[in-house]
């Protein structure tokens, strides 16, 4: 019986879902009915049940709880634009598996800020908070913007010592609205004393060198901050929180409680596989690979407060005259305190072995040295200032009169203001590097190279994100004795990849016979002999790059493009005229990791150079 009952229960549920999958609906068109003050279109921005349209031309699929949801959100989008009676009902109708949608609005009067009034507010400029408030009279009275920017009353008072502060809100409505903010900013609050919970492995002298406050000092909300974020940044906390207790009977003292969670796995292993970008270029990833990597880190190593890394990895470039395998083993070892001191301090070990370019049958080269950096972030950890020294060494070739010993101190600026360093809508980028190579410090060459990259991204039409980018640089003090060096180093400026020109082979803007330069030393310049396929570098550079990005169905985006850029034997040569540009196409996966793009170019002059690239993130 029990048989027959779970049969008879597990048919209907099927045929259940069976009904539900055969009468699947879709939004085929939304309808605003009444709507006299606020257009459709920006209305329909509001809404989850949007029709197809250039942008999302994909079916949404319908669903009677996201109706009533979107008839909320309308509703509330009118009472932020100072329609305060507003009120929205909806309705929809079927036919052959598409549904029309109809929201009837009822729009009512709209309320606009009459006066403003802050009450009790002594410790801070009542202008600079109402500016910070977006309060302004004569415009649309919003509700739902006070309630969500009251904080900032809150965070501001919390940086002069007054955490226990009272905010009230009063509106008077009559035919505009006058608003009273009435404060109580309390007491003044005095840090008593402190105490850190949750330690385990971190002695709590370590972690008070962290710590921004004292006792017996105002209370300050951006100490509070900093000092969280330097116990995150130390790497061993996987959350830190820093509550206030009141001191019983005392109602202008706290105590401040460090509560932290630790890592509970010291040490980790990552293996990782697939396609990868090689930076062959120092500063830019042109070139794809194929390959894996293994990582182990120890947060502690041997119970101190040095953080272990290694990495090895194994990758095979997939452009012709790249194609042979690149070993590569690091060992890093870094420290946020060293001998308590704040300066952050990495040192690393490294190896690798690779062959010179298009070199198939002659010996692998092998690369190996030590860098020391010293690199200072801030900015939610994303920009940095790097200050370091690097020695390196390659071992004895055939192809060398003698071993390459190079040697050189690096400045890097990374000042990065976009809102998502993945997918950035908003913001820029500034890049600054400048690398001394040689001089004091000794090697086989001497000279400096330097460049600096500006990106800034803005949205345009809610969907479209315009990016653009301008990247110059020069290398001073450069000998043409360096150049048997470069097909192994490419230290010198490189256009064309992905990431770069991409009507252009990557590294291949000028090669060995297109460079009008000898380079086999034969008294003819370009001849038929010198390789096309061997990339030939500049000591100046200038390109810029322009980007429409933009949503396609599913996890696909699309992006129109153009690059322009040269290369110059010096800086004084660069001349905006003389750019080669080519535009493009490229379609986008968008996976968790960033995402996954395939780019067509062709030059802007002759159609048959073009180029397709696979590159990962986007171009930049």
């Amino acid at each position: 019986m029990k048989n027959i009952k779970f049969f008879f229960n597990s048919s209907i549920f099927i045929f259940y879902l069976y009904a539900q999958n055969n009468e699947q609906t879709s939004v085929n068109n939304v309808f605003f009915i009444d709507n006299f003050k606020i257009n459709s279109n920006e209305l329909e921005s509001q809404l989850e049940l949007k029709p197809p349209s250039v942008f999302t031309f994909n079916s949404v699929d319908f669903d009677r709880r996201l109706l009533k949801l979107d008839a909320i959100n309308i509703k509330n989008y009118y009472n932020s634009r100072g329609f305060l009676q507003a009120s929205v009902r909806d309705s929809f109708t079927v036919n052959n598996g598409l549904v029309d949608i109809f929201f009837i609005v009822r729009e009512g009067s709209q309320y606009f800020l009459k006066d403003v009034k802050i009450m009790g507010l002594n410790s801070v400029d009542n202008a600079k908070i109402l500016a910070k408030l977006g309060l302004f009279k004569g415009q649309p009275y919003n509700p739902i913007k006070i309630n969500k920017k009251l904080s900032i009353i809150d965070e501001v008072l919390q940086e002069k010592g007054k955490i226990f502060a009272t905010i009230n809100v009063e509106q008077v409505i009559e035919d505009s609205v006058q608003i009273i903010i009435q404060v109580d900013e309390g007491k003044n609050i005095i840090i008593n004393d402190s105490w850190i919970s949750g330690a385990e492995r971190i002695d709590t002298t370590y972690i008070r060198n962290e710590i921004e406050f004292k006792s017996d000092e105002l209370f300050n909300k951006k100490k509070i901050d900093k000092t969280k974020r330097n116990l995150l940044q130390v790497g061993f906390f996987s959350s830190v929180n820093i509550v206030a207790h009141p001191v019983l009977d005392q109602d202008s003292l706290v105590n401040l409680e460090v509560r932290l969670r630790e890592f509970k796995n010291v040490g980790e292993t990552a293996f990782e596989f697939g396609f990868d970008e090689i930076e062959y270029v120092p500063g830019i990833r042109s070139l794809v690979g194929l390959g894996g990597s293994i990582n182990w880190t120890d947060r502690m190593i041997f119970g101190t407060k040095n953080r272990f890394e290694t990495d090895g990895s194994v990758v095979v470039p997939t452009e012709e005259g790249f194609i042979f395998p690149r070993l590569g083993i690091d060992v890093k070892i870094s420290n946020q305190r060293p001998l308590s001191i704040n300066f952050p301090t990495q040192i690393k070990l490294f190896f690798q072995q690779f062959k010179n370019f298009g070199d198939e049958y002659g010996p692998y080269v092998r690369r190996f040295g030590i860098q020391y950096s010293n690199i200072f972030r801030w900015n939610r950890q994303r920009s940095f200032l790097d200050l370091g020294a690097t020695f390196e060494r390659f071992d004895e070739s055939a192809v060398f009169s003698e071993d390459i010993e190079q040697r050189k101190f690096k400045i890097h600026l990374n000042q990065d203001n976009r809102d998502n360093p993945i997918n950035p809508k908003s913001g820029n980028v500034i890049i600054a590097r400048l690398d001394s190579y040689g001089g004091p410090l000794g090697g086989n060459r001497s000279y400096v190279k330097y460049s600096i990259d500006f990106r800034n991204y803005i949205t345009i039409f809610n969907h479209i994100t315009l990016a653009t980018r301008v990247n110059s640089g020069a290398i001073v003090g450069w000998s043409d004795a360096y150049d048997q060096y470069e097909t192994i180093l490419f230290e010198k400026f490189y256009l064309g990849g992905s990431n770069t020109l991409r009507a252009i082979r990557p590294l291949r803007f000028l090669t060995n016979k297109t460079d009008n330069y000898d380079n086999d030393g034969d008294g003819a310049i370009d001849e038929e002999d010198e390789s096309n396929s061997i990339p030939s570098g500049k000591t100046a550079m200038f390109l810029t790059n322009l980007e429409l990005r933009f949503p396609l169905p599913w996890r696909l985006g699309g992006v129109f493009f153009a690059d322009g850029g040269n290369i110059y034997n010096s800086s004084a040569e660069i001349n905006y005229n003389d750019l080669f540009w080519n535009y493009g196409f490229a379609i986008t996966l968008n996976l968790p990791v960033g995402p996954l793009r395939i780019d067509y170019a062709q030059d802007s002059k002759d159609s048959s150079v073009n180029q397709i690239q696979l590159g990962f993130l986007y171009a930049f």
